[in-house]
């Protein structure tokens, strides 16, 4: 899952991960998923592997992570990213406990791409995902056709 109110990021990263043979599932707002609506969790995570960016509409990164933390999200704290534009200092505080890493935009997608099989690699894949509404996770992005 990649969050980011900057579409052209997202179609970027969706396209980078797709041609890849990531399943993506990509957000404007962090409002459209069900991990900050007032429902619980599944048992189950909804993804493997979650990209964040700090500053979006109506509630940031670290704020987006809380919730998942306060529903104790399963998925896998080293899995969780937040990306800014910002310096890392100024985050490393708040991400404890909520996001494993931090990368600074620009970045260089290598790196990203790095990290997350990395992420694989700490993923079970043979257990299924957990159900998130499915009518927000096919939202169409501008440009990109799923």
């Amino acid at each position: 899952m990649i969050f980011d109110d900057d579409i052209r990021i997202l179609e970027v990263l969706y396209i980078y991960f797709s041609v890849r043979n990531f399943d993506v599932q990509s957000f404007s707002e962090p409002v459209l998923c069900s991990i900050s609506k007032n429902s619980n969790c599944c048992l189950n995570p909804c993804a493997d592997i979650i990209v964040i960016d700090f500053q979006m509409p109506r509630i940031n990164g670290i704020e987006l992570l809380n919730h998942q933390a306060q529903r104790r999200c399963p998925i896998n704290i080293k899995n969780k990213a937040i990306m800014s534009g910002a310096r890392p200092d100024e985050y490393i505080d708040k991400m404890k406990g909520l996001a494993d890493t931090f990368f600074q935009k620009p970045f260089h997608m290598e790196k990203l791409y790095a990290w997350t099989k990395d992420c694989v690699s700490r993923s079970d894949l043979s257990q299924p995902l957990g159900n998130y509404d499915d009518a927000l996770s096919r939202r169409f992005i501008p440009g990109i056709a799923r």
